[in-house]
C-alpha cells in the first residue's frame, strides 16, 4: 500500500496550476484527458517526486479501480511535454513543477540520505549551459541539472 502523501505547500496556487496546464496543453494542441488531469492532480498531491508505479498505485487506489499502466506513463509523458511536470532522472520519478509559467532551468536537490528533493528555480544556469553546448556543436533541448548531496536534516 502507498503512503499517504508529504502534502506540498501549493494548494492555493492549485487552481491557478491547474488551469496553466490545461491552457498550455491546449496551446500546443495536446489533449487535457481525465488520466492526464488525475495525474497532475495526484502529483500536485505529492511534494516529493515519485515512481510511475507508485503514481499509479496511488490513484488506483484514490479511485477504488484498476487503472492501466500505459495510461499512466502516456499521461506522464504528455505533462512532460506539455511542461507542467519534470521528470528526475537520477531518481525514475516525476514532479509537478510549482511554478510552470516561468521560463527556468530545473535544479534539484536530491538528498542522499532521506530523498528529500527540492527545486530552485534558476533563469540563468540554463542560458550559460546551452551557450557553452552550441560553442561545442550541441543543441540543447530539455534540461533538467540534479545536484546529490545531503539536505540540512541530513546534516552529513
Amino acid at each position: 500500500m502507498t503512503k499517504p502523501p508529504h502534502k506540498c505547500d501549493c494548494a492555493a496556487d492549485r487552481p491557478a496550476l491547474v488551469a496553466y496546464a490545461e491552457k498550455r496543453a491546449a496551446a500546443l494542441k495536446q489533449r487535457w484527458t481525465a488520466t492526464r488531469a488525475e495525474a497532475y492532480d495526484a502529483l500536485l498531491d505529492h511534494d516529493a517526486p515519485i515512481t510511475a508505479y507508485a503514481l499509479l498505485e496511488y490513484l488506483s487506489q484514490r479511485h477504488g479501480r484498476d487503472i492501466k499502466p500505459a495510461s499512466v506513463y502516456r499521461a506522464l509523458e504528455a505533462l512532460c511535454d506539455i511542461g507542467v511536470v519534470v521528470k528526475i532522472e537520477s531518481l525514475n520519478a516525476f514532479r509537478a513543477c510549482r511554478h510552470p509559467q516561468d521560463d527556468h532551468q530545473h535544479v534539484f536537490l536530491v538528498c542522499d540520505g532521506c530523498g528529500h528533493t527540492d527545486e530552485i528555480a534558476d533563469h540563468g544556469i540554463g542560458a550559460r549551459l546551452t551557450t557553452q553546448a552550441a560553442a561545442h556543436g550541441f543543441t540543447t533541448g530539455r534540461q533538467v541539472l540534479e545536484l546529490h548531496g545531503y539536505c540540512r536534516d541530513c546534516g552529513k
